[in-house]
């Protein structure tokens, strides 16, 4: 009788798992060689280490100017940022490419001294950037939260409102505003709504100009702002409420204008205006827009208008 197809007996399968792992233990070897090429290649390529080291060098420094951002020494920190990056650089190619030992060993010795003069001369502008750096989120909460500043934000709003006294706010998001704090007088102060209505009393010295929140603080106040030069926002639009418009063009921030005139409460974002706005409403804006939880479903509503505005 014929017999039929052999099958593959059980003694078979050792020697094909064991064919599998080796082709499969190769394929790793090989790709290991081939990266441990590649990264020879790149060791052999000097100033290309340079390179690497010099740009991972300057992001922690870029890192740590963005947090001291804002304070005096924050100009002197970017030219020491330049400085720290050419030496590193400076030194990395003299002893590593060059071969240039005696220079290499001056810039070692001088190196540390000036770091040292460095942290001296900036020791305030250092703890400051620190305090800073803690406040982030990923260390801890932030000043204020976003909810309770937008309550303070329309108490203060309410109360101008009723003693029909011009205001305007500006309230920071992800885009900095601080071209137009640097135009004000700074203060880094907590939000409060008897502060916010004691800067635009009439007669104080910051009363004219925005006041800008960032980060839930009181950046400044006294700032000026760019106005806009939309010619559809029509008579009732004066220089406050230009001014309100104008940074948002200009920027992601959301802005609040309190009209001296009418006490009437506006809101611009994005160029767009929402006028005449009571408490509620302007709670409800001001959260979906600085909160950001619905800022697309109020991004389709039509521009509220009131009749018989006047200038700001």
């Amino acid at each position: 009788m014929g017999q039929g197809p052999r099958c593959r007996g059980n003694g078979d399968l050792p020697q094909s798992a064991g064919s599998l792992r080796g082709a499969t233990t190769h394929r790793g070897g090989n790709q290991l060689n081939e990266f441990e090429t590649i990264w020879t290649a790149i060791e052999a390529i000097g100033p290309l280490r340079v390179l690497i080291e010099v740009s991972v060098i300057y992001l922690l420094i870029y890192g740590f100017i963005v947090f001291c951002e804002g304070t005096r020494g924050a100009g002197v920190l970017k030219g020491l940022a330049m400085t720290v990056i050419i030496t590193v650089a400076a030194t990395r190619l003299a002893v590593g490419v060059l071969d240039l030992e005696r220079i290499g060993f001056l810039l070692a010795v001088v190196t540390p001294a000036a770091f040292t003069a460095i942290i001296v001369i900036l020791q305030p502008e250092l703890r400051r950037g620190l305090v800073r750096l803690s406040q982030a989120p990923i260390f801890g909460e932030l000043i204020r939260d976003e909810q309770e500043l937008v309550v303070v934000v329309v108490r203060a709003c309410v109360t101008l409102s009723k003693t029909r006294v011009g205001a305007l706010f500006a309230i920071e998001r992800d885009q900095s505003l601080n071209p137009w704090v640097d135009r004000g007088t700074r203060l880094d102060a907590e939000v409060s709504s008897e502060i916010l209505t004691t800067i635009f009393y009439p007669g104080t010295a910051l009363h004219d100009g925005a006041v800008v929140i960032q980060s839930g603080r009181i950046a400044a106040a006294g700032c000026l702002l760019p106005l806009s030069e939309n010619e559809q926002l029509g008579s009732w639009a004066g220089t406050r409420h230009r001014a309100a418009v104008g940074l948002t063009e200009e920027s992601d921030a959301v802005t609040v204008v309190v009209s001296e005139e009418t006490g009437m409460i506006s809101l611009c974002v994005k160029g767009e205006v929402f006028r005449d706005l009571d408490r509620d409403e302007l709670a409800h804006k001001l959260r979906s827009y600085y909160t950001k939880t619905d800022a697309a479903t109020e991004a389709t509503q039509v521009e509220k208008t009131a009749p018989g505005g006047g200038v700001a």
